[in-house]
């Protein structure tokens, strides 16, 4: 009799238990788990806020807006930024077809809540909430086309000057609703 251990032989299974047997389950998964990431990235992306078609000028602090009326083309939006005592605030000044001067803050009267949302497409101020095209206050206050208007912002108009205080423009945002 022999004093050596007696080793048993383990029989190979015929199905392999490694990790690479399993590939199809791997490359489903990992399917899964792409496409849950990408619908996360796009809600992401859908909710920041649209760049601006029209670059931003931002006025000195207590600066006034003075422009002449000859450098405004019709259907042009200008984007400017009033500074009083460190609140700042965006409006827009635009002359239509029939040369009406429209001055307005760059917020929508209804959903003043998404301002910093808002952004100018294709010469139009885009309520960052609806994604609808704002429209001006007609003479009686009310808005032509939809429920998201362009807040009125006072204005004086010569020949040769159209001038907007930094102080009026500080003093229409309050009254919106937040």
């Amino acid at each position: 009799m022999s004093n050596h251990l007696i080793h048993a032989k383990h029989c190979k299974s015929p199905h392999r238990s490694d990790w690479y047997t399993l590939w199809p389950v791997w490359t489903v998964c990992a399917f899964f788990l792409l496409l849950v990431v990408f619908g996360i990235i796009r809600e992401y992306v859908t909710d920041l806020p649209k760049k601006s078609d029209v670059a931003v000028v931002v006025l000195g602090n207590d600066r006034d807006l003075h422009l002449d009326p000859a450098t405004l083309r019709p259907s042009e939006l200008h984007l400017f930024e009033a500074s009083v005592s460190g609140r700042k605030v965006k409006f827009i000044v635009e002359r239509t077809k029939n040369n009406t001067i429209h001055v307005a803050l760059a917020s929508c009267r209804t959903c003043y809540r998404s301002h910093d949302l808002h952004y100018v497409r294709k010469g139009q101020m885009i309520c960052g909430e609806c994604n609808v095209p704002m429209a001006f206050e007609s003479k009686d206050g009310k808005a032509i086309r939809n429920n998201c208007a362009l807040a009125k912002v006072p204005h004086t108009e010569t020949n040769r000057d159209v001038t907007v205080l930094a102080r009026d423009v500080i003093a229409q945002a309050p009254k919106l609703p937040h």
